[in-house]
């Protein structure tokens, strides 16, 4: 189910949903993306240099979405809470190689080194926690070590869930099938049909989000609001479906948030992922 509203209203919407709710609500906002061609990758927020080609938007959702939350958390203060950052640590990390196992290792290399050296968040992200008085403690970190959650990491961690998964025998109501060693894994949907959730042994943005949710929900959320950019909600969606269809994740509600590119749409939309009924089972 979706609906839409004006993106005018998205902060009294915001703070509304989050108002008296306590530390199993988490909101995903302040979504990221690294930049690099080679170099050092970075992430812009606090770059006044030109930007590359694609950069501008995402930067403005990034901006945009973290001081939504961060406001929320000012102006709630019965609420509790926790915000997710997360770290976009593939579509714009380009190293300019021709041979493509090269370009996938110096990417992951390059994306590793900027999430050890921010290993809080970055320099904008804390900035507009401080210039309102909020505790890092409302950030829920990924680990003690490192607080932002991967793009690529959790695209990794989704194939061994999914493989275990369906070792354990799991899966069954979602027609999830192994083969090729674990290399593909098939999972049908009502609606959807059959969709290849792994393949050659990588999974797709869908997947590395139905590990975002499965994980959360494992550190006790049990409601999700996620702004996410518009160009994306199909895939978000998508990953919601499949988690919920794939896991046993009674009692999660998650509202996904599509934001438009700047000057594209003057709206929202909400959609709102299905709820699992029922008691947690651990």
């Amino acid at each position: 189910m979706s609906q839409r509203i004006d993106l005018a209203t998205v902060p009294e919407w915001l703070a509304a949903q989050v108002e008296g709710c306590g530390n199993d609500v988490a909101v995903l906002g302040g979504h990221f993306a690294i930049f690099s061609a080679g170099a050092a990758a970075t992430d812009l927020l606090d770059d006044s240099a030109a930007t590359p080609d694609g950069a501008e938007e995402m930067l403005e959702f990034t901006r945009l979405t973290w001081r939504w939350v961060c406001d929320a958390a000012r102006a709630s203060t019965s609420s509790q809470f926790r915000s997710v950052v997360m770290a976009d640590d593939i579509q714009f990390v380009r190293p300019v190689t021709r041979d493509r196992a090269v370009t996938e290792r110096l990417a992951a290399a390059l994306a590793c080194d900027y999430l050890e050296t921010v290993n809080t968040l970055p320099t904008f992200h804390l900035r507009e926690l401080a210039a309102r008085g909020i505790s890092t403690s409302r950030v829920l970190r990924r680990t003690e070590q490192r607080w932002l959650f991967s793009e690529r990491e959790l695209r990794h961690a989704a194939v061994r869930r999914v493989r275990q998964h369906h070792t354990a025998g799991g899966g069954s109501r979602a027609g999830l099938t192994s083969s090729d060693n674990g290399n593909t894994m098939t999972v049908t949907l009502p609606e959807q049909g059959d969709y290849c959730l792994v393949h050659s042994g990588h999974t797709t943005c869908a997947g590395g989000y139905v590990e975002l949710l499965a994980s959360l929900y494992e550190r006790g959320i049990r409601q999700l609001i996620a702004f996410v950019p518009m160009r994306c909600l199909s895939q978000v969606s998508l990953g919601t479906e499949l988690a919920m269809s794939l896991f046993p994740l009674p009692g999660f509600a998650v509202t996904n948030v599509a934001v438009p590119a700047p000057g594209t749409a003057s709206y929202v939309v909400l959609d709102h992922g299905r709820t699992v009924r029922g008691s947690p089972t651990y």
